[in-house]
């Protein structure tokens, strides 16, 4: 009887354990790209650049599905700022990224 107790409480840990697996989200990489792409929209710097400036910068979606801007990796202050603006607790869509998760995106800005 004691040996039956135990596979069955081994048996119910192992289901648990695989059911707890398949919820896990799945990040879709290209959607969050296209999503924060949307939200920078077009570039309204008012001063001059004349070469492309290609800047990375680190985020992480809280739990109220907007996006947090953690890092920008620039020297340029305009750009720098210009990003936060844009993208900092902006409402991105649903599942598309993993909350807690830190996520590094590559944004370049080119002149017109």
């Amino acid at each position: 009887m004691k040996k039956l107790m135990l596979l069955l409480g081994v048996l119910l840990l192992n289901v648990t354990f695989a059911k707890a697996n398949d919820v896990l989200p799945v990040d879709d990489y290209p959607k969050a790209v296209k999503n924060i792409t949307k939200l920078l929209g077009s570039l309204t710097i008012t001063e001059e650049f004349e070469k492309a400036e290609t800047i990375r910068f680190t985020a992480m979606v809280n739990n109220n599905d907007e996006l947090v801007v953690l890092q920008v990796n620039t020297k340029n202050e305009a750009f720098k700022n210009y990003l936060v603006q844009k993208l900092s607790y902006q409402k991105i869509e649903k599942g598309i990224m993993t909350a807690g998760k830190l996520y590094s995106f590559v944004v370049t800005f080119k002149p017109e």
